[in-house]
Parts: C-alpha cells; structure tokens; sequence
C-alpha cells in the first residue's frame, strides 16, 4: 500500500497505513464489520481488547483521511477507466451502521459500482436533501477535474430521489450528461410558464412502440429546462414504465445508460448481506461510518479485482462449487478466493494499478 502514496510514509503516518492493512485482511477474513470482529482477526501480538482499541482508534482518528488512506488506491483505477473516453457515476443511499445513512457515487465498470465517495449522516431511513446531492456531485467533480488528463464524458445516473433541479443544473455546470428517473407526477410542459402542463403519468407511446422522447421540455412547477424526457415502458424488462429526464439527445441511449444504475444496488448488498454487514455494525457515529467505509470500499475492490484471477485458478473448485459459480457475484467469488488464499498461506498477487479492459 506503501508504492500508492505521493510520499513514502514515516512515524505515525507509517503506522496508520500498517493499521489500515491490518483492518483490511480483518474485514476480509471475518466478513463482519463490528469493532470485536475487526479485533478478533487482525494480525496482532497483543491481546484482544487492544486490537478492538486499536481498530477503533483508527476508526475515530482525526488523521484518518478519505485523500491519503483511500484515494492514492482509486486513482490509478480511474485513470485505466478514463481511457475509454467516459465514467458512467451513479448515486445512491442506504442504511449503515445503527440509525445511519450513507450517500454514494460509485463508478461502474464490468456490472460493478466501484465507490469513489460518500457522506454518512445520521437517519435511520429516508431520502437525503438535495444541498447534499449537489455538495457530493461538487466533490466528484473536483476530483475528477484534478485527475483526468484528457477528455472524457462523465455521465451521471440516479432514481426519482436525484431528479432535482439543482441537481441537473449542477451537472449541467460541470459539463456532465445526466439520466435521472422522476415520479409520474412530476410535472412536464412545452414552455417555462407551465401552461397546460401535464403530469409524466399521463404521457404514454404510441400503439405498437415502447418509448415517448420528447426533446427541449420543462419540468417541475419552477418550469426547470429545457431538458429531455423520456416515457419508456418495456414489459420485457420493466413492471412499470420508466420516466426519465436527461440530458441526452437519442431515447434509446439514455434507457441503455439508465439500466447500469442498478449496479450500485448491488455494490451496497455486497457490502451488507453478501459480504461485511455494514448495515449490522452497531456504530453510530457517522465520522466514525465513514471511516469505516473506507475500509469497506478498499476490501471490496480488493476482491472484485481478484476474481478474474480467482476465477481461472487452478484452485477455483476448492473454494467455490464450480456448478453454482453463476449464482455468486464477482465480489463473493473474489472474497471467497481472498480468504482462502489468505488461510492456506498461498502467495496473493494484487495491485490497485491493474489495468481495466
């Protein structure tokens, strides 16, 4: 972890770094993320009741810090993901820890949401404040802004809880295309004034076609626009039709774009149920959440980089059964792989630089 940083580490800076790896191999190993977990499997000499102390201290650290103990290890993944010309983000919430929420965005890649920042407050459920969408897209956009060195389309997917107009507005000043789902009573009219404005549950394709696009509309009471809307309603796919605003010209386009947002869903069950059980952790503060998910973000990549080598092991069968591979997830193989590999003492070749095809 040491060759990630701008500057090789020393003193106390050296020992937060060699704390963080021991968290990681103990998230990894005892796939829960409580405090006596986290304690029980890190690699330590001293007794149990220090290691919990020690976890928690890093955990609690004013000096624990998103830009040196999780950023050095994204960025080489975002530069490999850039060079394709585009970063497709999407942003979500869900519950962490006791009475906590986290707001994500996640970068896909491969049918994964690989997480490149987040906030945590204190809620037990419900839907953020749009303030706090748009002062999360700010700090993606000011990393993005100091790390690409060429051009790139960043698109930006959400459901109906990101569909403000501050929010399309914000993308629209960051130079990002958007595709957002809204309610079907949002409002949809021609002009700005909102005269005769219609609700999005009243639009429907025509007979024998499965979308509407209508281009240059205005949406809201505020008449916020002119941006694009989109009925979609494929039965193959979908219960119920999809209402869309985007920035995006072509209707097709923007469903195939939208699709992908369900990959951060299944970032956040890995995490959870599938994986640590970050939801399960009776922690409470959300400093303290935070901190943990970055933990949590760095084992994850951890494994979803390794299955591709897990998967083509000779030593695949051993722990996984190789008729019911299809029902894991990459990250459940490539944390299955992890701990074994980890168990058995067998060398584990990883790096955050690995490119990505």
């Amino acid at each position: 972890m040491i060759k990630h940083q701008s500057e090789v580490p020393q003193g106390n800076a050296l020992r937060r770094l060699t704390v963080l790896s021991g968290l990681l191999g103990a998230l990894i190993k005892g796939v829960r993320a409580s405090l006596s977990e986290l304690g029980r499997h890190m690699e330590d000499p001293t007794d149990l009741e220090s290691r919990v102390k020690k976890a928690k201290r890093w955990l609690q650290n004013k000096w624990t810090d998103v830009t040196v103990h999780f950023i050095p290890y994204l960025l080489p993944i975002l530069h490999s993901l850039s060079k394709a010309g585009e970063l497709v983000l999407a942003i979500d919430g869900s519950c962490v820890g006791k009475d906590c929420m986290a707001l994500m965005v996640s970068v896909i890649w491969r049918r994964r949401a690989i997480p490149i920042c987040w906030v945590v407050r204190k809620a037990p459920k419900g839907h953020f404040p749009e303030h706090m969408h748009v002062a999360i897209i700010g700090q993606v956009a000011m990393l993005m802004d100091s790390i690409l060195e060429q051009d790139c389309r960043i698109f930006l997917l959400g459901d109906a809880e990101f569909d403000g107009c501050e929010l399309q507005q914000s993308c629209l000043a960051h130079g990002w295309e958007y595709v957002l789902k809204t309610a079907k009573d949002t409002l949809v009219a021609d002009h700005p004034n909102m005269e005769n404005a219609s609700a999005f549950g009243h639009l429907a394709a025509s007979i024998g076609q499965k979308s509407l696009f209508l281009p240059q509309m205005y949406v809201t009471k505020q008449g916020f626009g002119p941006v694009n809307v989109l009925f979609w309603h494929d039965r193959t796919r979908y219960d119920r039709p999809l209402y869309l605003l985007t920035s995006l010209e072509y209707g097709p386009q923007a469903e195939t774009y939208y699709r992908k947002r369900y990959h951060i869903e299944t970032f956040f069950g890995d995490i959870k149920s599938r994986g640590f059980h970050i939801h399960k952790t009776r922690i409470e503060e959300p400093q303290t959440l935070f901190n943990l998910l970055i933990v949590a973000s760095l084992a994850f990549i951890i494994c979803i980089l390794f299955e591709f080598d897990a998967r083509t092991s000779a030593q695949l069968g051993k722990f996984c059964r190789k008729d019911r591979i299809d029902s894991l997830s990459v990250f459940q193989i490539g944390l299955r792989a992890v701990r074994f590999y980890a168990r058995h003492a067998m060398n584990l070749s990883f790096q955050f630089s690995k490119n990505f095809p």
